[in-house]
């Protein structure tokens, strides 16, 4: 009986101590999917979202690559993420497209503090991410907080 007091105190503490995380993946109509993972109360969100964006389920599809987060820092309410340029450089306006789709989807469904993300490449500000998205004047919430942007389906 002890015992399984003990088990049942040890897995209780994980799951209050875990946090839930929604994650945005496609499939292959390139239509969002989302998933639900647990990840540690003191995991690095960010980083985490990046890491698990980056390895999709079976069946699903992410245009998020390995290793593409520099830095990222909050200021206010918003979000400023560096990325490297090196991982994102080949992509094609499909790529580029659903890579802030899916990026932007994920952040502002698990960050309700979040008023706006802005990306910066290789620290730097730009006029476009790699070669067709406008990076400018950064995402607001209200327009990027739903799928697809262009509207309801």
């Amino acid at each position: 009986m002890k015992k399984f007091i003990l088990v049942l105190l040890i897995v209780l503490s994980a799951h209050l101590t875990a946090r839930q995380l929604v994650l945005f993946y496609l499939d292959e109509a390139l239509q969002p999917v989302s998933i639900q993972e647990k990840v540690d109360q003191d995991s690095d969100l960010v980083k985490t979202i990046f890491d698990r964006l980056a390895s999709p389920p079976d069946g699903l599809k992410s245009f998020v690559p390995d290793d593409v987060l520099r830095a990222y820092f909050f200021v206010e309410s918003y979000l400023v993420i560096d990325l490297k340029r090196g991982p994102i450089a080949m992509f094609d306006f499909t790529q580029e497209r659903f890579f802030v789709h899916q990026l932007l989807r994920t952040i502002f469904e698990n960050f309700s503090g979040i008023d706006a993300v802005y990306f910066l490449v290789d620290g730097s500000r730009r006029d476009v991410l790699t070669k067709m998205v406008d990076v400018r004047f950064g995402f607001a919430r209200h327009f990027w907080s739903r799928w697809p942007v262009e509207g309801e389906q």
